[in-house]
């Protein structure tokens, strides 16, 4: 598969159900209101959700780490979220990764999954972005949506995950994730390319203190 087919593919190679989890621009500018244990839907089967996460994590062949490359930097990325650190997962193959929808409401940490090839592609500032993002669309999470959901993701969505990522993060780290992924997917990814055009423009609208980030992206996608 070619890189820049591997991008757009990520549903099928994650075991066609670890995403989910719809993020609306309301629910970032509502006070950032993170799912916990407390938030979720009274409706919500932990052992249903358990026993899909483990399914799921199954068919990927993922393994918890507890330390390198990955664990190390999404403990700063959780930190500067003021949440607890994820649970950490390495699947072989690819440069995808992504978050197990409503894992949160398991133990409160939640889970992400993370692709070997991320690792080893992307450099440490790159990979805070690209954990980053993945890090707003959990704590965005209502557990709407469970592991067992198939939801994707839209434009509007990932640039919603961008910007939350961007305000807590920096710019620096999710213009390099972005540049990153339009690298290694041989500068055709357009939706990776209007997304950094938008972070551009909010560097230069902030700069001049003109426009709050969630209200530039919001124009888009």
């Amino acid at each position: 598969m070619r890189p820049a087919e591997a991008y757009m593919s990520l549903v099928s190679l994650i075991a066609r159900r670890v995403l989910a989890g719809i993020i609306l621009l309301g629910t970032i500018l509502a006070s950032h209101k993170r799912a916990n244990a407390t938030d979720v839907p009274s409706t919500f089967n932990v052992q249903a959700q358990t026993a899909c996460e483990a399914q799921t994590l199954s068919r990927m062949d993922a393994r918890e780490v507890f330390s390198g490359k990955a664990y190390d930097v999404l403990k700063k990325v959780a930190r500067a979220y003021g949440r607890p650190v994820p649970h950490v997962y390495i699947f072989p193959g690819e440069w995808n990764m992504a978050y197990i929808a409503a894992s949160t409401a398991v133990d409160g940490r939640g889970k992400i999954v993370v692709g070997q090839q991320a690792i080893d592609l992307f450099n440490n500032i790159a990979l805070k972005g690209f954990l980053g993002h993945e890090m707003a669309h959990l704590v965005s999470d209502s557990a709407a949506q469970g592991c067992n959901d198939y939801v994707l993701r839209d434009p509007q969505m990932e640039a919603d995950a961008d910007a939350l990522a961007a305000r807590t993060l920096g710019r620096r780290p999710v213009k390099a994730f972005l540049e990153r992924v339009l690298a290694l997917t041989e500068r055709q990814n357009w939706d990776v390319k209007h997304r950094l055009e938008v972070l551009q423009r909010f560097q230069l609208t902030t700069r001049f203190g003109k426009t709050p980030i969630t209200a530039e992206w919001s124009k888009f996608g």
